[in-house]
């Protein structure tokens, strides 16, 4: 089997999918970037400031990067039956994703659709334009659509595409990395903590988020205020334009920290650091720190507007989901998270995860992609 795939540029946990997808002796995975300048620092408008992810993220698999002239002979080269069983888009809003798939139908390539679209803010107009969209263009485009949870396959099947035409490829993280990188000593643990300016012998909530709305970093402490254990303290790190405003709000808090961004190859060290991760965002269709906290043994408490919360989270077992926006009921939450036993979270979390790793990830994209290839 030859997948190529079509998207912007790497990311900071799909690159290692890559490299592991290219380690497979049996089938070949190829990436084609249609983004200029890939591997450099991005600016992120909700952070206010360039991302670099300080890992490689070229390296260890195929790719190209797709020009920006001539761009439509470059693929028509690359998007032939010699070297691409299936074309994965990701996506369909950029002018070069539509033209691959139109490229690769041409040439009598499977073509798939990766979506991580939810049904959250489709009104009825929205809805009724999106039926029309699917039942004229996008399911004669498509031979596969890819959902990175079960909320995109909900929302493909809500706008009529069939069972046997969906599948899975999730905004997967490497699990064993973080589960591997988060074994800290009890003197590291403690000195870690100590950067944080929280006691060895705390609680520690963390919140990693960018300061805006969407993330609704407020919600968090709004909880936090009505915690009344003096041994649980909050770690709130992440940075944005609101950050000033949250700092202010938390004034009279005193057991709450703000880090400041954390750099990405420090996340596990600080996921270790704590007792609990809460994600409370008013709008995160996946939401890869979830993934990223039950991999390094944490409990997560994650809002209903999280949607790797509906694949991740067994309520009581490895963490709770709450309703948006309810500050109280996620207070609440948090006491019962950091009551639930560490171990057994710990092994529900492993056992759920061992169905969304990168070996589980690339199982399930094989088996979508043979059954539209053949």
């Amino acid at each position: 089997m030859k997948i190529v795939f079509l998207v912007e540029r790497p990311t900071q946990f799909e690159a290692p999918f890559y490299r592991f997808a290219a380690r497979d002796p049996e089938h070949e995975f190829r990436v084609l970037f249609t983004g200029r300048d890939v591997a450099e620092p991005v600016f992120d408008p909700e952070l206010g400031k360039p991302v670099a992810w300080g890992i490689d993220l070229l390296g260890g698999y195929p790719h190209e990067i797709c020009p920006q002239e001539n761009a439509d002979a470059w693929l028509v080269e690359r998007l032939t039956p010699e070297r691409c069983d299936l074309l994965i888009a990701n996506g369909y809003t950029q002018p070069l994703y539509r033209l691959g798939a139109r490229i690769a139908k041409r040439a009598g390539i499977a073509t798939a659709l990766r979506l991580d679209s939810v049904l959250w803010d489709t009104s009825w107009s929205r809805s009724l334009a999106k039926r029309i969209l699917f039942a004229i263009y996008m399911k004669r485009a498509y031979d596969l659509f890819l959902g990175v949870g079960s909320l995109t396959l909900d929302y493909l099947r809500a706008f009529g595409v069939p069972r046997e035409r969906t599948g899975l490829f999730p905004y997967a993280v490497d699990v064993e990395s973080f589960a591997e990188r988060s074994r800290l000593s009890d003197a590291e643990r403690a000195a870690f903590r100590e950067r944080l300016g929280v006691p060895a012998e705390a609680r520690v909530v963390l919140g990693l988020a960018k300061f805006n709305q969407r993330e609704a970093p407020w919600d968090l402490l709004r909880a936090f205020a009505r915690v009344q254990d003096q041994n649980v303290w909050l770690v709130l790190a992440g940075d944005g334009p609101a950050r000033p405003a949250l700092e202010g709000f938390a004034s009279g808090l005193s057991r709450v920290r703000f880090p400041g961004y954390a750099p990405y190859p420090e996340l596990p060290a600080l996921y270790a650091a704590a007792d609990l991760f809460v994600h409370p965002a008013r709008e995160e269709r996946w939401g890869v720190s979830v993934q990223e906290a039950l991999a390094c043994g944490l409990p997560v408490v994650a809002s209903s507007r999280v949607g790797a919360g509906y694949d991740l989270i067994e309520g009581g077992g490895n963490g709770f989901v709450y309703p948006a926006g309810d500050s109280e009921m996620l207070a609440h939450r948090i006491g019962e998270a950091l009551a639930l036993d560490r171990q057994r979270a710990r092994q529900r979390s492993a056992a759920i995860l061992a169905r969304w790793d990168y070996a589980a990830t690339w199982r399930n994209l094989l088996r979508a992609a043979e059954s539209v290839a053949s």
